[in-house]
């Protein structure tokens, strides 16, 4: 559960509301580090987690019994996490992150997670992908994870968060939706 609670929490730290959108004349895949002015060069630095929320719905299936379903959500306590994307297509998460976790509307406590992440970044248009190379590290970065920036200026780097997963285990599965947002700060 507590691997569920980091992957909320990263998920809502990449997204953020903002009305500036990104600048839709970049199409194409970006590769990292390549060109100037564009959205790969305007990502490089470093940003400081300032806000995001997640929700997320986890539905139990267990052969014989009916489906349970549990709501849970995420908010933004306070952060000293830096997610720094270097030019060479390589990316490093540093820092702590408290939130304070809902289960079907009750806070469960505000919890702390430890970042020291690192690995490497790509973009295709407007969508982010992580791939960390941090052994022995959770990474809050999931496969099925999509990460799309919303906006991306001079100071601010809005993300939009989507995922699902799915684990079997025992005759049951438990299947994982998460939606989110993330705001970031230019440090």
């Amino acid at each position: 559960m507590k691997k569920i609670f980091a992957l909320l929490f990263l998920v809502v730290s990449l997204t953020a509301c903002e009305t500036e959108p990104l600048d839709h004349s970049l199409s194409g895949s970006i590769a990292p580090g390549t060109g100037t002015g564009n959205v790969t060069s305007s990502i490089v630095g470093s940003w400081l987690y300032t806000d995001f929320e997640t929700n997320t719905t986890t539905t139990t299936n267990v052969m014989g019994f009916p489906p349970t379903s549990l709501m849970a959500t995420a908010e933004y306590v306070s952060s000293n996490t830096i997610l720094t994307f270097n030019a060479d297509g390589t990316y490093t998460t540093i820092g702590d992150l408290e939130f304070e976790t809902f289960v079907q509307g009750v806070s469960q406590g505000i919890q702390t997670n430890t970042f020291n992440d690192s690995g490497t970044w790509t973009l295709t248009g407007n969508i982010l992908e992580f791939a960390s190379t941090a052994s022995g590290s959770a990474t809050p970065f999931d496969d099925t994870t999509v990460i799309t920036i919303n906006t991306l200026n001079n100071t601010d780097l809005f993300l939009d968060i989507e995922g699902t997963s799915t684990q079997n285990a025992g005759g049951g599965s438990i299947d994982i939706i998460i939606e989110g947002t993330a705001d970031f700060e230019r440090q």
